[in-house]
């Protein structure tokens, strides 16, 4: 299997924003290491003055903890507070607390970056002769950035989804029409036919005229549908409840989630008003299946906005704000993976 090197920080700095999809802002971010394997990237927000401290270290170690190959991290503490020489590092007794326990859990932190606006230095060299600060610049320069920008990646500003402005008219009539068919149904012939033509959309590709848009939006709106749908999205044979919550022993079928990803986002452009809500609480679990926790919370949030009642969005949004993750995204055998680095091992680890 090819290789992608890491040599240089340059290239590890990359890698974690890579990992996440966007550019972290007053964030820790840990990349997990077995031996000179690369496991999960993890992120949280920077403890503020009001944070329990000890909640955010008892947070940080339970999922570090969650991968048991796992004997080494490394971190990038993004923030654009200033560290003026002869002070304290940022968030100095914290690290030095996680450190301890990390330790204890045989998990060793192998290396550091304190990373600003427009330069990075190493954090665990801040007060010593070797501290140095290096241009952000270089990151974009770095090798392993350009491999995975020619791969297909891209690191945004931000954890936000770019969704489009909605520049179709929207299918409220047609949307009713079928949910006064989906009605009148046998249920069971109901989630059959909707399974059907769902299915038919994640296997085949392409974009769904617009019948079978309305279609397929109109089946989201019933729940019993709708959940039958989600399940159906991975790809596996298991029971539907453990499907939803992301915590089968099988791997999803990643690129079907994807694609199913891209026919939600389509279906959005199509909707308005409260129509929206479940498409973009779908797209909500997705992202937290794949662990991305500010993209489903932004998702839910969005639902939210289109129907404030909307039950799946709120009780889904709460695991995400108690820092829940599913099973599949704490196993680095069944969490998800950008398309970009499904077939390459990175490995080669050149970290000082």
């Amino acid at each position: 299997m090819e290789k992608l090197s890491i040599k240089t920080p340059d290239d590890f700095i990359a890698l974690m924003g890579h990992s996440l999809g966007f550019w972290p802002s007053e964030s820790l971010v840990c990349v997990i290491l077995d031996d000179k394997r690369i496991g999960a990237t993890l992120r949280f927000n920077l403890p503020g003055a009001l944070t329990d401290t000890k909640h955010f270290i008892d947070q940080v170690l339970h999922h570090v903890g969650t991968d048991r190959q796992a004997t080494g991290v490394v971190f990038g503490m993004f923030t654009n507070e200033t560290w003026p020489p002869n002070e304290s590092r940022p968030h100095e007794g914290v690290m030095e607390e996680l450190t301890g326990r990390l330790s204890q859990h045989g998990v060793i932190v192998r290396d550091g970056w304190l990373i600003g606006e427009t330069t990075f230095t190493n954090y665990l060299r801040i007060g010593t002769a070797g501290s140095t600060n290096y241009p952000l610049d270089g990151v974009l320069s770095s090798e392993l950035n350009a491999e995975l920008v020619f791969r297909g990646s891209s690191i945004e500003a931000s954890p936000g989804f770019r969704i489009p402005v909605l520049a179709r008219p929207t299918l409220s009539t047609e949307i009713m029409r079928h949910c006064f068919r989906i009605e009148a149904m046998n249920p069971q012939a109901a989630i059959t036919r909707a399974r059907i033509l769902w299915n038919t959309m994640l296997d085949g590709g392409g974009e769904p005229t617009d019948d079978e848009a309305a279609e397929l939006i109109a089946n989201l709106k019933f729940i019993s549908v709708r959940d039958r749908l989600l399940a159906d999205i991975p790809g596996i044979d298991d029971s539907m409840r453990d499907l939803l919550l992301g915590q089968t022993k099988q791997s999803p079928h990643w690129n079907r989630v994807d694609r199913a990803s891209e026919l939600l986002f389509q279906l959005y452009m199509r909707t308005d008003g409260a129509d929206a809500a479940p498409v973009l609480t779908s797209l909500g679990v997705i992202q937290w299946w794949e662990g991305h926790s500010s993209k489903a919370h932004q998702c839910f949030q969005r639902a939210l906005e289109a129907d404030p009642d909307y039950r799946l969005a709120k009780l889904t949004d709460h695991l995400v704000r108690e820092g829940i993750l599913s099973d599949w995204a704490t196993d680095r055998q069944t969490a998800y993976q950008p398309p970009h680095t499904r077939g390459p091992e990175i490995g080669g680890l050149g970290i000082a």
